[in-house]
């Protein structure tokens, strides 16, 4: 997402330079990517030449005496063009010009603090003839950087919770946040007509995929290109600017972050806006003058007869602004963010407009939006606005939240007052009143205690939150654990492959497998539709898992893992066998059942039906599934190694060094009835510096004498507090040797 820091400085009022505010954004966890025209130090200012004099020690060169906007500077200059009376850009001592610094000089006698550029110095053309001849416009005193590079572009990387990061704004709101500053919008003051625009447009709205539609009419608008201010905005951050009425909608969507639309009345049947999902399949002509197939339960904004626009993602080109327009409606609304999600995947498209409202918009500002555009067009096309917002639909309720400070301070490790906690959520726009913090509406991705505390901790500032030792403790590994590792191992041992499915279903597949639909438990928050459900059979995730593997004639697969209803949760074996496999099964079970001492009638095992294989679209003559409850045969089933559930162990741990290992190469020769193990803790226990020993070449041969061995190491020599010297390395390696000989009289090879 790309930003003018001129354009951000409307709201942020700031002296900080582009470096610092990068620095702040990508310390509040938004990286700046790049930033692009800002390549000239803001240390060159412009300069305007008083008095132009000669070198005394040197022909070709000129002594120029300039005026910074502040005090007169002399200095050295070899450029023949300069005169007095031009503006040029001149380096301060301590710019930076090129890959090097200014610093004041003397040259041939002559001191000079200061260096009049080029073009090719300042990095804006190869030309280094002379010097940089600026404008009459540009101001004395004043940087060059944006009168000759243009505005700064910042590129940040705004994660996707964060839609409302994606304007000018709503950016500004989080720099100021963090200066502790209230950033205000400016009072948007309408003249309205006597006219009202409930006379002359209605809404329709049908349904919840659109939970508020506003609109306002405006009328006797004169098509026309834009201003060059408002071109210039648009084009530095990569938008097209196309006329004064559809370029409005665009810089309003940049600058406040809330997508708009305008349609033209004319071409609306009936001056109707009617927001439905299809009824059936259809083929519109978007903006762009493509072809598109719409399907059923997309959602589009039209006119009673016909679609006009894609809602929240496209308009239509059978309303669309024209030279011919005079009255437009205008369009505000919101759009839920799963519906445009799929529409968009669908048609295979992503606008701004859908990337916005993929992500969630701010629904308190709808209306501002709305006004904001409608006073632009009457500014920069004489129209008259009709009165009042025709509306349907309500904006949501605030989230409320409870301010759990102590686990807050748990999570990050810190011991901030709650009062801190506070006055950092109030200045990001939270509300709050005693233990209850009210979620702005801005903040669709805040809702649970834990996102206040990374809000909290963003602002607090990572670099205050010291180092914590963390504290971990081993648990015991159960019997149940065992028993299920015996399961697979039984079951790989006849030839079937372990798979791990996702624990989630939709309503169809779970109706095809003929499960218990009615038990199933609904996902509030499903990452999609097919993702609804929590599965309460293993057995769909196996029946997906055969049809995405057509060229597999015999399948002989199985899962172990959780499965729901609304009581409980459980655990669960299924198999699932294709193809000849199938005609196995029983004997599989009768196998399986036999090694782990439980009755095969434990087991529900049928063949699914021609409708169950067409519905999964799996092409094979026979499949067959068996599952069975495992919470309650678990405890039938014998584990005969103990000593495998392991008691709880205390495990130390030590700092990774900043320092760099050094790495030695071993050889040595001992008794063949040595072990491995028994040199590496010698190795160990004789040198604390070695902290990694790694066996790489071990072998006997005759040359080295009955009953022996040569046996090989790298070993890996390191210093927490600082690089070790050869010498240090060397007598870590003496003791290492010395240790070896003496326990094992290992001999050097």
């Amino acid at each position: 997402m790309k930003y003018l820091v001129s354009w951000l400085k409307d709201y942020y009022k700031t002296s900080e330079d582009v470096s610092q505010i990068a620095e702040v954004l990508t310390a509040l966890g938004s990286e700046v990517e790049s930033i692009s025209g800002a390549t000239i130090d803001e240390k060159i200012v412009a300069v305007k030449i008083i008095k132009i004099e000669p070198h005394p020690n040197a022909d070709r060169l000129q002594l120029a005496t300039v005026f910074d906007g502040e005090k007169e500077v002399r200095l050295v200059c070899g450029a023949p063009n300069i005169e007095v009376g031009q503006i040029v850009p001149m380096a301060r001592v301590g710019s930076r010009v090129l890959d090097f610094e200014i610093e004041e000089a003397e040259i041939r006698g002559v001191k000079s603090t200061g260096m009049l550029l080029s073009p090719r110095e300042l990095g804006i053309s190869k030309d280094h003839r002379g010097v940089c001849i600026l404008d009459d416009s540009c101001v004395v005193g004043k940087s060059v950087r944006e009168f000759l590079m243009g505005d700064v572009v910042l590129d940040l990387e705004i994660t996707p919770n964060r839609g409302d990061l994606l304007s000018h704004f709503g950016l500004s709101r989080e720099l100021s946040a963090n200066k502790g500053e209230d950033l205000q919008k400016e009072e948007i003051v309408l003249e309205e007509s006597e006219e009202s625009a409930q006379d002359a447009i209605s809404i329709d709205l049908k349904t919840k995929l659109c939970p508020l539609y506003l609109a306002r009419v405006i009328k006797d608008v004169k098509v026309a290109p834009s201003p060059k201010w408002l071109c210039d905005r648009l084009e530095k951050l990569g938008a097209k600017p196309i006329n004064n009425i559809v370029d409005v909608t665009n810089y309003v969507m940049l600058d406040l972050g809330h997508p708009l639309h305008a349609f033209d009345k004319n071409k609306l049947v009936a001056s109707k806006i009617v927001i439905e999902q299809l009824q059936e399949n259809c083929e519109v002509v978007t903006l762009d003058g493509v072809a598109r197939a719409l399907t059923d339960e997309m959602v589009v904004i039209g006119d009673g007869q016909k679609p006009v626009a894609i809602a929240g993602v496209m308009g239509l080109l059978n309303s669309q602004i024209d030279q011919d327009t005079v009255d437009i409606v205008l369009e505000a609304a919101v759009f839920d963010p799963k519906s445009i999600r799929k529409t968009r995947r669908l048609l295979g498209i992503q606008t701004e407009a859908s990337y916005r409202f993929e992500r969630g918009v701010d629904e308190g500002s709808v209306r501002y939006a709305l006004d904001k555009a409608a006073l632009m067009i009457a500014e920069l096309s004489g129209a008259k606005i009709l009165e009042g917002v025709v509306k349907a639909g309500e904006v949501k309720q605030r989230k409320k939240i409870k301010l759990e400070s102590k686990k807050i301070n748990a999570l990050l490790g810190t011991k901030i007052d709650k009062s801190e906690m506070e006055k950092i959520l109030t200045a990001l726009g939270f509300e709050i009143a005693g233990d209850d913090v009210w979620v702005p509406l801005w903040r669709n991705d805040v809702s649970l205690w834990q996102d206040l505390s990374e809000e909290v901790g963003r602002f607090y500032s990572l670099e205050k939150i010291g180092e914590n030792q963390i504290e971990v403790t081993s648990k015991s590994t159960s019997s149940d654990y065992f028993k299920k590792e015996k399961i697979k191992d039984a079951l790989v041992e006849m030839g079937f492959d372990e798979t791990i499915n996702y624990t989630f279903l939709s309503q169809k597949e779970a109706q095809v497998a003929k499960l218990d639909v009615e038990g199933l438990v609904e996902v509030s928050n499903p990452i999609q539709e097919e993702n609804r459900y929590l599965r309460n059979s293993l057995v769909a995730g196996l029946l997906k898992v055969i049809a995405s593997n057509p060229i597999f004639d015999d399948i002989e697969i199985f899962e172990i893992g959780k499965i729901f209803d609304k009581q409980t949760e459980r655990n669960s074996l299924a198999i699932a066998c294709s193809g000849k496999s199938a005609q196995n099964l029983e004997n599989v079970i009768k196998k399986l059942c036999q090694k782990l001492n439980i009755d095969q009638s434990a087991f529900e095992s049928r063949d699914l039906s021609a409708d169950e294989l067409s519905a999964f679209k799996i092409k094979k003559p026979r499949v067959s599934v068996a599952q069975i409850d495992l919470d309650k045969y678990l405890p039938q089933i014998e584990f005969e190694d103990q000593s495998k559930l392991s008691k709880p162990i205390n495990t130390s741990y030590r700092p990774i060094s900043k320092y760099p290992p050094i790495k030695r190469d071993l050889a040595i020769i001992v008794a063949k009835e040595i072990e491995n193990e028994q040199i590496l803790e010698k190795i160990k226990e004789s040198s604390e510096k070695a902290v990694l020993v790694e066996l790489f070449d071990e072998f006997s041969a005759p040359s080295l004498g009955e009953n022996v061995k040569s046996i090989a190491y790298h070993i890996y020599l390191e210093d927490e507090s600082k690089t070790l010297s050869d010498q240090e390395a060397q007598e870590q390696m003496s003791k290492i040797t010395s240790a070896l000989a003496e326990s094992f009289g290992a001999k050097l090879r």
